[in-house]
């Protein structure tokens, strides 16, 4: 299984407990995604961790799957949200999700990013499978290889994929994938990338010179 352990426990010990949704992903939402905000369309999130974005799925009233590979986050959730009780489910998301196909959206916030390359592979698989013809992949926070963090690392089983931060963001989650453009132009070269983006952030102070950087993208199945 490709979840990281570190995940679980982190949720464990209440962390990495976001609760409200992820601004990129409402605006990515409204403006791509009719099928949703308006005819309340079919969604599955890949990685909801503590489901930061479900109340803006709720509020759309949006027919909405999910796939965690925490379970203990799971079950908070479920407690939560009682009708997504069988909803959301434990499994792993770059082999199989079991909630059928016929998907108009399927989203993603920076959950497939702390994968190696095979397991995002194995992911856009899984949401390819699950998309009707013309449906839409949303990506947001795939950390870059722009990224201060990416020279921290240690390299994990490909180029792409770094593990071992003792401090800093990625301290204790494990792997941590970063892309550059042409990395994710071949990871959806059978796509039709609709929107590709790249945000950089430079820290002033502290003047450490640390920059945030990450990808967001669009992309549509045909």
């Amino acid at each position: 299984m490709s979840f990281s352990n570190e995940w679980e426990e982190s949720y464990t010990k209440g962390k990495h407990h976001s609760i409200w949704p992820w601004s990129d992903l409402v605006s990515f939402v409204y403006k791509y995604c009719d099928c949703v905000t308006q005819r309340r369309g079919r969604v599955l999130e890949l990685g909801c961790g503590a489901g930061a974005n479900i109340p803006l799925f709720l509020h759309l009233a949006a027919d909405y799957y999910a796939v965690e590979g925490s379970s203990s986050i799971v079950e908070e959730l479920r407690g939560r949200y009682s009708q997504l009780v069988d909803r959301i489910a434990v499994a792993d998301f770059t082999k199989f999700q079991p909630h059928g196909g016929d998907f108009d959206v399927v989203v993603d916030r920076a959950s497939l990013t702390h994968n190696h390359t095979d397991g995002i592979r194995g992911a856009l698989g899984v949401a390819w499978r699950a998309l009707k013809p013309g449906g839409l992949f949303l990506g947001v926070d795939w950390f870059s290889m722009n990224h201060t963090e990416f020279a921290k690392g240690e390299q994990d089983v490909d180029s792409y994929t770094r593990c071992g931060f003792s401090v800093g963001q990625f301290s204790q989650v494990g792997r941590v994938h970063f892309s550059n453009e042409s990395h994710i132009r071949e990871l959806f070269s059978d796509w039709e990338l609709l929107l590709l983006e790249e945000t950089q952030v430079h820290r002033i102070e502290p003047g450490d010179a640390h920059v945030f950087a990450s990808w967001k993208l669009v992309a549509r199945k045909p």
